[in-house]
């Protein structure tokens, strides 16, 4: 009997020391980048949000980041050095303007995939100005490339941030 209860008392406190580790799980947000726009985590390696300020791109350094892959349009970023800043902490920097709905092609997701599978298990921030196209990239990615079904691909697209592109990506899909 008293064998039950040290081995009771054990596994409560393993079950209570499991809760103190003090590094964050993969899915959750670090408190430094928080309050980036759309933020998600949706694995180790990447975090995909709108678009960072100069401080919050420092914030991702810190926490590991040495990639950063902008989705924005030219037009977009015409006012936001974001380039430099990336230069400035280290961090490789890759532009691929993606507008809208009319630049989700089979050539522009093909350049996706050359510069994701370039950066394979570097820690790398993926942004647009609100994650939507980031999701629609890689949902696309996913399918094309990657061997997924609609369906798996559509979900890595909203773990990445996808939602009003959504219908058409499923639609690409379907084609």
């Amino acid at each position: 009997m008293r064998f039950l209860h040290l081995l009771s008392l054990t596994f409560v406190a393993l079950l209570l020391l499991s809760g103190c580790n003090d590094k964050p799980t993969v899915n959750s947000i670090p408190v430094e980048v928080a309050d980036v726009t759309n933020i998600h985590h949706p694995n180790a390696q990447h975090f995909t949000s709108g678009q960072p300020t100069e401080a919050q791109l420092q914030a991702f350094k810190e926490l590991g980041v040495t990639k950063v892959i902008n989705l924005r349009s030219h037009e977009e970023m015409a006012s936001i050095e974001e380039s430099t800043w990336a230069a400035n902490l280290g961090m490789s920097y890759h532009h691929l303007p993606v507008t809208g709905g009319d630049d989700l092609t089979r050539e522009n997701v093909a350049e996706f995939h050359r510069i994701m599978s370039a950066n394979e298990g570097d820690k790398t921030l993926l942004h647009c100005a609100s994650s939507n196209r980031v999701g629609a990239m890689m949902a696309l990615r996913a399918a094309w490339f990657q061997g997924a079904t609609k369906e798996e691909a559509l979900a890595k697209g909203q773990e990445y941030g996808m939602r009003s592109l959504e219908p058409l990506v499923e639609k690409l899909l379907n084609e």
